[in-house]
């Protein structure tokens, strides 16, 4: 599903089977990318807040201290200066040129019997079955500790997981410049999700941030067999107390042909915040395509339109045309990884 995609992700490319590589025991990846966009936005009165080509990077890897993952320390470098940011600027058009990496996420990952996990460090958030547009943005971070149970014949849940940490710093990606909020916490979240046979997944979570208590709820339906789409995905968000809201997003994708899909849907965010700056407050269709020319190398486009924002400085049209070179897949025919 293309708006489940995290970054350095390429679905629908072909991954053939490989044997295990020759320092896969030890090290393995799970992402590698370089990506090139043309990027455009717009604000309500015509005035053009962004046009020029941007870059990325994603690398995501585990260092296997112990056999079978029991043990591993995982990390993740990309590009982008913030946490809504996933991309740095070229040069190339407005805004001046980025050349920064950051480590971003960096965690020390036990599994002391089947079906439990222990996260300790710098972490990915949970999203269940909601995405970016309702969730926080996919190039977010968070520092803390979570517990991961994947045990659904005694908990009934194919996942259940529990998170304390704190969400901040939004300006200082960095792991280094955020590892001392290991000692805080402004956020927990409780997420539970379930498969109900073959085509359907739903999810669930509560989570609380600096005072705000926000449930969220998503489902996931494989439709193929209504011919007019092959995904169906609803999510939605309910904030309770002083910063009371609701917001949603509806998206159906369509895979055209083995290497082609295309998707489209309609989200109503009622406030800007950690979500996807592609979503900010207001109403938005938003039109998606990705298109495989070989297990290495992909095209996406995204477009995105306001519809009657009542805010003129919020964006109201984005345009992103990106080709994205997947490197994981040089990589493993060399026979390392």
């Amino acid at each position: 599903m293309i708006i489940g995609m995290r970054t350095g992700e390429t679905h629908l490319d072909p991954s053939p089977t490989r044997p295990e590589g020759q320092i896969a025991r030890w090290l393995s990846l799970q992402a590698v990318s370089i990506s090139s966009r043309y990027h455009f936005i717009d604000d309500s009165r015509g005035v053009t807040v962004a046009n020029n080509n941007q870059y990325q990077v994603s690398f995501k890897g585990t260092l296997h201290l112990v056999e079978k993952d029991k043990l591993s320390i995982k990390a993740g470098v990309f590009s982008g200066n913030n946490f809504n940011g996933g991309w740095n600027a070229s040069g190339l058009g407005s805004g001046d040129g980025q050349s920064n990496l950051f480590l971003k996420q960096l965690y020390l990952s036990a599994k002391p019997a089947q079906g439990v996990e222990l996260q300790f460090g710098s972490l990915y958030f949970e999203y269940g079955e909601s995405t970016e547009i309702t969730s926080y943005d996919f190039d977010g971070y968070l520092t803390g500790e979570r517990l991961k149970l994947t045990r659904p014949h005694q908990l009934f849940f194919d996942e259940v997981s529990v998170t304390f940490g704190y969400v901040g710093d939004l300006n200082q990606p960095g792991v280094n410049k955020r590892l001392r909020r290991l000692q805080q916490s402004n956020y927990h979240q409780f997420l539970v999700a379930k498969n109900l046979g073959k085509r359907t997944s739903i999810s669930a979570d509560y989570s609380f941030e600096s005072g705000v208590d926000t449930f969220r709820q998503a489902i996931k339906v494989q439709t193929a067999g209504l011919r007019i789409m092959d995904t169906l995905h609803f999510e939605n968000y309910q904030r309770t107390g002083f910063a009371s809201g609701y917001g949603f997003g509806v998206y159906g994708e369509k895979n055209l042909s083995n290497r082609f899909s295309l998707g489209g849907g309609f989200a109503r965010i009622d406030r800007s915040g950690l979500n996807s700056d592609r979503f900010a407050r207001g109403r938005r269709i938003h039109l998606n395509s990705h298109i495989t020319l070989n297990p290495e190398m992909s095209l996406t486009v995204s477009f995105t339109q306001a519809i009657a924002n009542d805010q003129p400085t919020l964006p109201s049209t984005r345009l992103d045309l990106a080709i994205n070179y997947n490197l994981l897949e040089t990589l493993k025919k060399t026979g390392l990884f």
